[in-house]
């Protein structure tokens, strides 16, 4: 130790104690050591379930829990989401389509929940990449759903962030577990399958496997919006889509290509914001689309979150970027519709899905710009998209969004044609679950 350091080790252990500035650089390294330990298990979390062994396995597995269900089979391949589409006809402007009949806030009570050792440890492996662990969202209760597996309305509840990252993100890191100590599992029953996956096994428990889509019952599932934009490109003279491929930075599938903006429906407030008519207010999901957009598109750092206060809709609403766009579709230049909800198997966290068509060369001008979520942004013409994602990771509710997309009224009044969709096969074979 520099004689320096014995001077003031000699000063400070005088008047607080022998070697506490031993203890001190002691309790240092071992913090400092810790995050290495969490950083390395991450990077390999990361790395294997981006593997296309890794998403082959899963792929079974998932097909087998979940076959039964309108699993999306797109571009040649089945992605793991279950995707439902709207029942009805709603487009911008939602108010006057009454978007907020169609969702219903039961409670604005913040749950309680005490992670076990497995959650905490998940957690911590992870805490580097969550940003707002406390901030309010908002949690599937329940859908309504037809008997042709249309959504109608829906019901939520609010949550916190760190509280999907314990019961619904976990659901993936216990299945890497899985493959890691048992990959024949995959060949076993449903039963033995969920025996061995105890977090999904406790959603699942006195429920079907439709209740457990349709239903945030036995986790805390929040939900998220997500819009798929197609403008026409003056330049190019074509139509294009906006996709990232995911960074590192973010706390799920870094590696995959992802069709934004799409992000968590949550409240634009400061993280301690409790007050339940401001939890009430935010409960709006054109405000969360609009945010979206502004922070995925166009590097809004200062949407990323609301830590200074600022009245949300102030901010949103009078950023220049939505008031061209509110300007557009007033104009009827441009439109946008509901399409319906996607479930991610991996997670089973649901997303409102949105359809966002430009017909305006001015649109184009603007330039896209990517935040930390992004490690690549890129414009891709309509008509490359299978070509792009084909034999790529594909974010799954980005796959379910472009099935709904495919199907919706804007493609077939439009005449756009990106192959051939359908939805679950029983009887897939290897290939067809195979990237």
């Amino acid at each position: 130790m520099p004689s320096s350091l014995l001077f003031v080790n000699k000063l400070i252990s005088k008047y607080f104690g022998p070697d506490l500035l031993k203890k001190v650089i002691d309790y240092v390294k071992e913090k400092v050591s810790k995050e290495k330990r969490y950083e390395n298990a991450r990077s390999k979390y990361n790395s294997t379930i981006s593997s296309l062994e890794y998403v082959r396995w899963q792929s079974k597995i998932l097909t087998k829990i979940y076959g039964d269900q309108p699993i999306v089979h797109l571009f040649g391949r089945n992605h793991m989401v279950v995707a439902h589409p709207s029942d009805g006809n709603i487009e911008y402007p939602f108010v006057k389509d009454d978007l907020h009949h169609f969702s219903m806030l039961k409670s604005v009570e913040i749950p309680e929940y005490r992670p076990d050792k497995t959650q905490m440890k998940y957690y911590n492996i992870m805490s580097s990449k969550i940003k707002k662990p406390n901030l309010i969202g908002f949690e599937l209760d329940e859908y309504e759903v037809n008997h042709e597996g249309q959504i109608s309305s829906f019901t939520a509840n609010i949550c916190q962030y760190r509280h999907t990252v314990i019961t619904s993100h976990i659901l993936e890191y216990e299945m890497y577990q899985l493959y890691k100590e048992n990959r024949s599992i995959a060949d076993a029953s449903v039963e033995e399958i969920l025996n061995n996956l105890p977090y999904r096994n406790k959603i699942h428990i006195g429920q079907s496997v439709q209740d457990v889509i349709i239903k945030g019952k036995n986790r805390h599932a929040l939900m998220s919006v997500q819009m798929m934009i197609i403008y026409w490109d003056e330049r190019s003279q074509c139509y294009k889509v906006p996709i990232i491929k995911r960074s590192e930075e973010v706390a799920l599938k870094p590696n995959y290509w992802h069709i934004i903006p799409a992000g968590g429906f949550e409240i634009f407030e400061k993280e301690d914001m409790h007050n339940e008519h401001v939890i009430e207010e935010n409960f709006d999901i054109q405000l969360a689309l609009f945010r979206e957009l502004l922070e995925e598109l166009y590097n809004g750092r200062d949407f990323e979150d609301n830590e200074m206060g600022h009245d949300g809709n102030e901010i949103i609403y009078r950023n220049p970027v939505i008031e061209q766009l509110e300007k557009l579709l007033a104009d009827k230049k441009a439109k946008i519709e509901f399409l319906g909800n996607t479930t991610d198997l991996t997670t089973l966290r649901p997303e409102l899905s949105f359809l966002l068509v430009v017909d305006d060369q001015d649109f184009s001008k603007n330039t896209f710009e990517k935040n930390f979520e992004g490690a690549v942004i890129k414009s891709v013409k309509l008509d490359k998209l299978e070509s792009m994602f084909k034999n790529d990771l594909l974010y799954p509710s980005s796959a379910g969004l472009l099935q709904l997309a495919i199907a919706s009224s804007i493609f077939k009044e439009k005449g756009w044609d990106l192959g051939s969709v359908a939805t679950s096969d029983q009887s897939l074979s290897k290939e067809r679950i195979t990237i």
